[in-house]
């Protein structure tokens, strides 16, 4: 496997950092007092691993902040004005700051993407995306991210994550939210053989 190991500062606004690592074992790092307890009630050895591993990228690249999950499982830095969004690939772990809520997905092209694509794309997103598998694996990121985004549970990925069409820079995408339909604006990066969708502007109220 060949190694990526990236900061990107985004072109399109100065403020997101994207850092992106290959999974790799770590035996201990900085963790705060609430983060030892949570990690000790994990018994996955692999979510053990990416829970550490995601924590030490912290440690690294945005500071020794807090990371905590919201009531839905969503990500983010206590006592910090700042946004993250977490993701995990078989190989590979990622994090998005921003000064606004984000939503990031990171996925390795693989052919059992064609397998599950008419569940979470309807017939419309269908005929936008061809089935080439590398296709179909930005359209799952793409899902994904606007998912993570979202402050909902319960979200129909094929009727409440809408992506309406390709644009010069990335992707019109829609999604119902608590406060109704937003619209979101992503991008999507291909780096070797894998897939990183995120939006790199804040999502509006239709």
């Amino acid at each position: 496997m060949q190694e990526i190991k990236d900061y990107i500062n985004l072109e399109e606004n100065n403020f997101l950092s994207l850092f992106i690592e290959p999974k790799m074992i770590i035996n201990s790092t900085y963790l705060t007092d609430n983060e030892e307890l949570y990690l000790k009630k994990i018994t996955n050895e692999n979510r053990k691993q990416e829970f550490i591993q995601i924590r030490e990228l912290r440690n690294k690249t945005i500071g020794k902040l807090e990371i905590d999950y919201n009531a839905n499982g969503k990500p983010f830095l206590v006592n910090s004005k700042e946004y993250i969004s977490i993701s995990h690939s078989r190989n590979f772990i990622g994090i998005l700051k921003a000064p606004f809520d984000v939503g990031l997905d990171i996925e390795e092209i693989n052919v059992r993407i064609t397998k599950i694509k008419n569940r979470f794309l309807n017939e419309e997103e269908l005929k936008l995306f061809d089935s080439s598998i590398e296709n179909l694996t930005i359209a799952w990121t793409l899902k994904e991210a606007l998912f993570k985004l979202c402050n909902r549970n319960g979200v129909d990925f094929r009727k409440e994550l809408l992506i309406e069409g390709k644009t010069d820079d990335g992707y019109n995408c829609k999604m119902f939210d608590l406060d109704g339909w937003r619209l979101v604006k992503l991008k999507t990066v291909r780096k070797e053989n894998l897939i990183i969708s995120y939006n790199f502007e804040p999502s509006m109220l239709i």
